[in-house]
């Protein structure tokens, strides 16, 4: 009898963990990080360390730029983006502005 009761708890303690560490995963939005290509519309090309990818948007992605609200339509190619979730419609895309070109100078 103790062994029975011993083999359901430990399968209950198991399913516990299990059910945590899967909810952790869930909770936890992956991002997409990148340079903009180009805006089309209300999408976003980015391209990524491994390829390219459009990124949808809708009236509720909340979008900055050097950490100012801003809209889709002013992200600029050049720009480094994270786009959370890393997949479907983002709810968040945080913009870096281009680095400027350093000036030529002659020697």
């Amino acid at each position: 009898m103790k062994r029975v009761a011993l083999v359901l708890v430990s399968a209950a303690v198991m399913g516990l963990f299990a059910g945590l560490a899967m909810g952790a995963e869930e909770t936890k939005p992956a991002a997409l990080h990148g340079t903009v290509v180009k805006v089309e519309g209300t999408n976003v090309v980015v391209k990524t360390a491994k390829a390219e990818a459009t990124v949808t948007t809708d009236e509720k992605t909340v979008v900055t730029i050097d950490g100012q609200k801003a809209t889709v339509s002013e992200l600029k190619a050049g720009m480094r983006v994270t786009v959370i979730p890393a997949e479907g419609t983002a709810t968040k895309i945080r913009a870096m502005s281009a680095p400027k070109a350093e000036p030529k100078t002659k020697k």
